[in-house]
């Protein structure tokens, strides 16, 4: 026993010592540059002493990114008087980094008022779109909306999958995940002039409660998404439109089988057109561009922030908010935390649309009329930076080549 004495100490000291050296080393890292090594040394020792204190752990490895997205959507409504009826499909196309493919297919429907004064007569082929609209309307409706995701191993496992989906058919495998939603849904829409010679404005704002289940994993989310849009487009001698942005924010918290709440994270992702400029805190995230799009280009860009609700950490945090969420104290020290431990990532798109259809209205007070339209959107991921709990913002270079 007195041989031994001592030696708990000294293999702390070791301990705290190779630690030193670790991030030591990490930081003079961090001033060559390497954001990407030090975030992979510092998450897997933080890893590791999780597995060694007894979990639970977060996966170390970075989240996936969508590298490639299209969505192909139809759309008809109808306008009976005061009373209008919207169907929407779409089936969304996403290539993921690790070369999977994930397709939801969504449906949704939507009832509720519409008044206006004034008439519309449009015509859309290939994008580009043709008619006159001398129109003031606005509506507000009920949505409830729900779908599947499938996920395909590849390019190929797709292209079967979205066969037999265009066959009216279920794919030839189960679904990953199912999804329903519902909420309002607002717009509003001022038109004067035609395809040549006109100017619109238009606005959308919405929100949606839904909920989300990961057959595989058991995992469950809930979550409440808003849009909030505007536009307004100057069409002269069949110009382009000058700006167009919409944002969609989304907050959700993951729970698993076991009922635990898992994961808290807030997205906001947003599309502009034009002359349009990117958000003051994107603009802040090194290498995701400067602050406005490209002339003529559509683009779209994605903040996400995840928070690890397992972190021991965070655990007490989410507690007292929890307890008392009108707290000002507990929001404050939520909101601290989510920005020293949450997890972040920003991406940017490039984007395209294409459109065919036709849409015809008169209004007087009660509006007749009615509107068909085959849409597909492209984009493709452009920049993706993430900056691990506590790490430095690093390029993706397993998302962008």
């Amino acid at each position: 026993m007195r041989s031994t004495h001592g030696q708990a100490t000294i293999d702390y000291v070791a301990v705290i010592a190779l630690l030193a050296l670790v991030f030591g080393a990490a930081l003079a890292l961090a001033d060559a540059g390497a954001a990407g090594i030090v975030n992979a040394v510092v998450g897997q020792f933080r890893y590791a002493l999780c597995v060694v204190g007894g979990g639970p752990c977060r996966d170390p490895r970075p989240r996936l990114c969508t590298v490639a997205g299209t969505r192909d959507a139809h759309h008809l409504a109808v306008n009976l008087a005061l009373v209008r009826a919207d169907d929407d499909r779409y089936v969304l196309r996403e290539r993921m980094s690790d070369g999977t493919v994930r397709l939801t297919v969504g449906r949704s429907s939507a009832t509720g008022v519409e008044g206006g004064i004034g008439g519309t007569a449009t015509f859309a082929l290939k994008g580009r779109r043709v008619g006159v609209s001398d129109e003031a309307r606005g509506r507000l409706q009920g949505v409830l909306g729900s779908g599947q995701v499938y996920v395909a191993h590849d390019d190929h496992e797709a292209d079967v999958f979205m066969r037999a989906i265009d066959e009216g058919h279920a794919p030839p495998s189960t679904a990953r995940e199912v999804f329903v939603e519902g909420g309002l849904r607002g717009t509003g829409r001022i038109g004067i002039g035609g395809s040549t010679a006109g100017a619109s404005l238009d606005g959308l704002a919405g929100a949606l409660i839904g909920t989300r289940r990961d057959r595989q994993t058991g995992d469950t989310t809930f979550s409440l998404n808003t849009t909030a849009s505007q536009g307004g487009a100057l069409t002269i001698a069949l110009g382009g439109p000058m700006g167009l942005m919409n944002r969609v924010t989304t907050l959700a918290l993951t729970v698993d089988k076991d009922h635990r709440a898992r994961d808290l994270s807030l997205s906001s992702s947003g599309t502009l057109a034009a002359s349009a400029k990117l958000p003051l805190a994107m603009a802040d995230i090194p290498g995701i561009g400067p602050r406005s799009s490209a002339r003529g280009s559509g683009r779209r860009w994605e903040q996400t922030a995840h928070l690890d609700l397992l972190d021991p950490v965070v655990v007490p945090i989410w507690a007292r908010f929890r307890h008392d969420p009108a707290s000002g104290a507990a929001i404050r020290a939520l909101g601290q935390v989510i920005g020293e431990r949450a997890q972040l990532d920003a991406r940017s798109y490039s984007t395209a649309s294409s459109s065919n259809g036709a849409s015809a209205g008169i209004s007087l007070g009660v509006r007749l009329g009615g509107e068909l339209d085959h849409t597909v959107d492209r984009s493709t991921l452009l920049a993706a930076f993430s900056r691990p709990p506590g790490g430095l913002w690093e390029s993706r270079v397993d998302c962008v080549s």
